[in-house]
């Protein structure tokens, strides 16, 4: 029986918006006789965690110890490693985020096994070899990676391709608590201070607000109405690929299909057509 791992991330105790989608993702690969495990790290509302039956998962792994109130990459890597060890699931699914990005490597390097990032698809041919579909030269090409089953392998996909699913039945997920093993010997990092960015600075993943310029605001000095506007508000700033293609902004404030997926609470766009690489679902958009 297939049994597919997800890692369901939360943000400030609240399950990640991208959830749903990657639950329907696990629930293809575990087809008719197989099941999805959900995996979530930290303090958060066991309601709302058996809540995700709702959304086709069998049951929901609950790891939480008083040294995950926020994300360590040592302890998350091992904790996460120790139990894929003891369970050997079919392979383990997660959302590309800041987090995941580093996440997956120490966890593929712990394991030793294979990762494939920004997956558009992933599917398993046979019981001992998968295939996953992911872009290459900034998007504008992709290319189709074969990996074996053993040892599980592990992907991150691209948020873009995992749309909103809404509850289609009222199953509750089997909740079960786990305290995981003490690490702490192992652990060669520690947290000193966490220091919040400015709202300007956050990674657009991040932010709940958004100001995004596209080539209708122009470029250089032209563009410091965006930022103006984004500092005002306490928003983030965010650009269309000619903005980056000019130098205004850096790639990682890119937004579309060739650049990050964001869900902000608000996003306001200035100077932005509309076009369909960059336009998705969300909450509230000023144009």
């Amino acid at each position: 029986m297939r049994d597919i791992w997800i890692l369901v991330q939360l943000r400030q105790g609240t399950i990640e918006e991208f959830a749903g989608g990657l639950i329907a993702e696990a629930c293809r690969l575990a087809e008719s006789e197989g099941r999805v495990t959900a995996v979530v790290m930290g303090p958060t509302s066991e309601t709302d965690l058996a809540g995700l039956g709702a959304y086709g998962v069998a049951r929901v792994l609950h790891v939480q110890s008083p040294q995950m109130i926020r994300y360590q990459g040592e302890l998350f890597a091992r904790s996460l490693g120790n139990l894929l060890r003891e369970h050997s699931p079919t392979c383990l699914l997660m959302v590309q985020t800041a987090i995941t990005d580093d996440l997956a490597p120490r966890l593929a390097a712990l394991l030793e096994t294979g990762l494939v990032r920004r997956a558009l698809d992933f599917t398993i041919t046979d019981d001992h070899h998968a295939a996953a579909m992911r872009p290459v030269t900034n998007g504008y090409l992709f290319e189709e990676v074969l990996l074996p089953m053993i040892p599980l392998p592990i992907v991150t996909f691209s948020p873009s391709v995992l749309f909103d699913v809404q509850p289609d039945r009222t199953d509750q997920a089997a909740v079960i608590r786990i305290t995981p093993e003490d690490v702490s010997a192992a652990i060669r990092t520690s947290v000193l201070d966490v220091i919040e960015a400015a709202p300007e600075d956050l990674d657009l993943e991040e932010a709940d607000i958004i100001v995004a310029g596209g080539r209708g605001v122009g470029k250089d000095a032209a563009f410091s109405i965006v930022h103006d506007l984004a500092l005002a508000i306490g928003g983030s700033v965010g650009g269309t690929r000619p903005i980056i293609d000019w130098g205004t902004l850096p790639y990682p404030r890119q937004i579309g299909q060739t650049g990050k997926y964001v869900a902000p609470r608000l996003i306001i766009n200035c100077g932005i057509s509309g076009a369909n690489e960059y336009t998705g679902d969300v909450p509230i958009s000023l144009t």
